[in-house]
């Protein structure tokens, strides 16, 4: 494995809309033969002073490490280091599927190793750790939780997925399986496809992340000035690999129970990106679990209205304050 460092791009529209640049360093680690790209961001350059904690933040499915570069400027602002990846398929991280916008993975222990070795890359694989993640990412970290056991302090999970929001879990998985049998493992399946970013910009009043235009739209300012952020839509292998990874462990009750460690799950009301009555039904398993349901919010909390950010950050600061 080797790594190396790198100049963060520039961001021309990301600035004239006035989105938080990140700063720290982005940081690239070979794996397998493709360039995963992560980006740490610590609060002392030379680290001569230690941070208030290292958070860990997994994002979702899709997503790239720009998204969500306001929620932490805030973390960095209260005293935190925090390292963030491109999941291998997303972002800067390459493209595996056949359709340069479509996401791809053969298995989810692929995004695990990726976080391995960011994690060595930065140097922070001795530490304790906070692990953050949003949807996909909120089912990663609940993984790494058992991945790195004796190292996490606490884990929050933003609208976790518990699963997919298809219907029923081995049907899909049969069904994936045999679209990767005909060869179709790295193609969108037959009944459904990426969209453009032209279309899939548009804001619209029902949509299924955000009741915020500006938070909804943002993420795609992003795309506007690297182009290779943009992704939609999974492969049939993804589909395949990601109800695998749910069967066996966030839809698996006694792997559910055995995550003792503090963890925060927030969720909205209005979720319909994620199957909600799995995530109902599984989170209570949690031995440690403090759970907030936001009324009427949706899937992506991160980016919803700023008054439901203000609340989520309340909770957050409580919960890191009881640990």
């Amino acid at each position: 494995m080797t790594n190396r460092t790198s100049e963060n791009p520039t961001f021309p529209s990301a600035i004239a809309a006035g989105l938080v640049q990140l700063a720290g360093r982005d940081i690239f680690v070979d794996l397998d033969g493709l360039s995963v790209r992560g980006h740490f961001w610590p609060v002392h350059e030379n680290g001569d002073m230690p941070p208030k904690g290292t958070i860990v933040f997994c994002p979702g499915f899709t997503e790239f490490c720009e998204k969500y570069s306001h929620a932490f400027a805030r973390l960095h602002d209260a005293g935190y280091d925090v390292l963030v990846i491109d999941w291998p398929g997303q972002g800067r991280s390459g493209s595996l599927g056949r359709n340069p916008i479509a996401v791809h993975i053969d298995s989810f222990e692929t995004y695990l190793r990726a976080m391995d070795a960011l994690i060595i890359a930065a140097g922070i694989d001795r530490r304790e750790l906070i692990l953050m993640g949003h949807s996909m990412g909120g089912h990663l970290a609940m993984r790494l939780t058992e991945r790195y056991a004796a190292k996490i302090r606490a884990a929050i999970i933003l609208s976790p997925m518990i699963a997919p929001p298809v219907m029923p879990v081995n049907g899909v998985r049969a069904l994936a399986r045999l679209f990767e049998w005909v060869g179709l493992g790295r193609s969108y399946p037959p009944f459904r496809g990426g969209l453009t970013i032209q279309i899939e910009r548009i804001f619209r009043q029902r949509n299924g992340l955000t009741r915020w235009q500006p938070g909804y739209e943002s993420q795609f300012i992003w795309c506007d000035d690297v182009p290779e952020f943009y992704r939609s839509g999974p492969t049939a292998g993804w589909v395949r690999a990601a109800y695998d990874s749910c069967a066996h462990t966030t839809l698996n009750p006694k792997w559910m129970a055995a995550r003792n460690v503090p963890i925060l799950a927030l969720t909205g009301s209005d979720e319909r990106v994620v199957h909600k009555k799995s995530m109902d039904r599984m989170i209570p398993y949690l031995p440690q679990v403090t759970h907030h349901e936001f009324v009427d919010a949706r899937h992506e909390l991160l980016s919803e209205l700023p008054s439901l950010q203000d609340e989520l950050w309340q909770r957050f600061d409580a919960f890191i304050a009881s640990l």
